[in-house]
């Protein structure tokens, strides 16, 4: 049966990660390769976000906040029966850097982030949008942000079917506009 565990912080994800590493290489009784986790991907056009105070300004003083995904923590479990078929449970913590930009006044910012599943044809199976909100330290204007639990994703898995069949994807949900921004000053 799968078992879901709810990890509390980023640390303790870490440390679990790291446990269920030294385990799995240390308590290997067979020669059998562990299963791949799905293919986790960050999309270039969801990578960054420059988001820009109401008007038609685009300066650099006009900017209220910009996010970068710069990485992502993850693990795996299978919980197979006997025909292949089962389920693959990931769980994956987004890191983002985040920067107060010059228009930002209330030193908060809010966005959205979003993970989606898709088969390795880029077909999208499940998309979930998760809302953060960074409040700034008042002297700061840089922050690094994680979440605090593990997104938990639960992948039903046919009998043949692994997870290297899938690919996840994670990125900032940006407006058409946004994205228009993003693909010009690449």
């Amino acid at each position: 049966m799968l078992h879901r565990r709810r990890l509390n912080s980023p640390s303790r994800f870490f440390a679990l990660l790291g446990v269920m590493t030294l385990g799995l290489t240390a308590c290997s009784t067979d020669n059998a390769a562990p299963m791949a986790c799905p293919e986790i991907l960050i999309p270039v056009d969801g990578a960054k976000l420059t988001r820009f105070q109401p008007g038609p300004g685009r300066d650099i003083v006009d900017v209220l906040h910009e996010e970068q995904i710069i990485g992502f923590a993850h693990l795996c479990e299978y919980d197979l029966d006997e025909t292949g078929a089962g389920n693959v449970t990931v769980a994956l913590v987004p890191t983002i850097d985040s920067t107060r930009g010059p228009a930002n006044t209330s030193g908060q910012v809010q966005f959205e982030y979003f993970v989606a599943i898709a088969t390795q044809d880029k077909d999208v199976l499940d998309k979930k949008r998760f809302p953060a909100q960074i409040d700034f330290p008042q002297n700061m204007s840089r922050v690094r942000w994680q979440r605090d639990e593990p997104i938990d994703m639960t992948i039903p898995l046919k009998a043949g079917q692994r997870g290297e069949d899938l690919q996840i994807f994670i990125g900032l949900q940006l407006t058409r506009e946004e994205l228009e921004y993003q693909r010009k000053i690449r």
